[in-house]
């Protein structure tokens, strides 16, 4: 657990909560009335274990509705309670580079400076792994190497920088790829190899994963294709292998995009389908019915939030 994060009062107020609920039952619908009870306990789990440990991934441009469509896995979970789902919109421009920026930044495009695909090696003054590890929180990142540029502010190189963690990034491990055909199936591999090998069993830890299977689809095929379609349910798949184990660990999960994609196999601007990108909560307790963000620039400090933390400048959770 934390320092300065005390659950008591969360537990008590959840506790007052399974007992309204209870009391409430007798005046309605037994169906209704234990719905009522295990959303009270999922709550009460919650506050009791403020240090969770999250998964987040961040699926390249992958459409809201694309994703509401063809990711059956993890529907079955909403429609058994298990998951939380709803969309937003991206930041603009809707393109790669400045919004992996502003899923760890906080910030849209027009505040931290990246503003195009093509600033290789501008690195980010602040992000979100920078707060994790000013509270010791250890975090751990497979992702496109475009991601390992904005934390070490150095054009990648394939040959040195593979498994590098760069300097003063706050991540304590790293795999990094470089060709946008790289499986989704080899990278979630690699990603669980280094949860296994870096993150803690106790406490709260972060896996930061970034999969291009739906961008790389959408480029070749468009938005509107059969390949693109293919990609979410090939991503949805491989969850359903992995996220047992992650809830058996007691990871959660939180699944999201950078951008949208058009069937001019393109993104970048303000349409509906260049924007609207999924926000699905997957908690390994049940722990649904959250705040969940509304906006991209909510999610890093959604995400500080959950791990039970503090910002790093000693302000309260966002």
């Amino acid at each position: 657990m934390n320092p300065g994060v005390n659950p008591t009062s969360g537990i008590a107020a959840t506790a007052d909560a399974i007992s309204g609920a209870a009391q409430a039952g007798t005046s309605s619908t037994s169906g209704s009335s234990i719905d009522a009870v295990a959303e009270a306990a999922a709550a009460i789990a919650q506050a009791a274990d403020p240090a969770r440990k999250l998964v987040v991934l961040l699926a390249d441009g992958l459409r809201a509705d694309t994703a509401r469509d063809y990711m059956g896995y993890l529907q079955a979970l909403n429609e058994a309670g298990r998951a939380q789902w709803r969309s937003l919109r991206c930041e603009l421009p809707s393109l790669s580079r400045p919004l992996y920026a502003t899923v760890i930044n906080g910030e849209p495009p027009l505040t931290h400076g990246i503003l195009g695909n093509g600033q290789a090696g501008q690195q980010l003054a602040r992000h979100l792994f920078q707060r994790l590890d000013a509270q010791g929180v250890p975090a751990a990142v497979a992702a496109y190497h475009w991601f390992y540029e904005l934390l070490a502010g150095e054009v990648f190189d394939p040959l040195q920088h593979r498994d590098a963690v760069p300097a003063g990034c706050g991540i304590q491990a790293a795999r990094w790829y470089w060709e946008d055909d790289y499986p989704d199936s080899h990278l979630l591999a690699d990603a669980e190899a280094l949860r296994r090998a870096h993150l803690p069993v106790q406490g709260p830890s972060l896996l930061f994963i970034h999969p291009m299977g739906p961008d790389l689809a959408g480029h070749v095929h468009g938005g509107e294709s059969t390949q693109y379609a293919m990609s979410a349910r090939k991503l949805d798949m491989l969850l359903a292998q992995l996220l047992p184990r992650w809830h058996a660990d007691g990871f959660d999960l939180l699944l999201t995009s950078d951008h949208g994609m058009n069937a001019d196999r393109m993104h970048g601007g303000p349409l509906p389908v260049e924007r609207e990108v999924p926000l699905v909560w997957v908690p390994h307790d049940g722990a649904v019915g959250l705040d969940l963000p509304e906006r991209q620039t909510g999610i890093a400090d959604w995400i500080l939030a959950r791990l039970g933390l503090k910002d790093a400048t000693g302000g309260a959770p966002a």
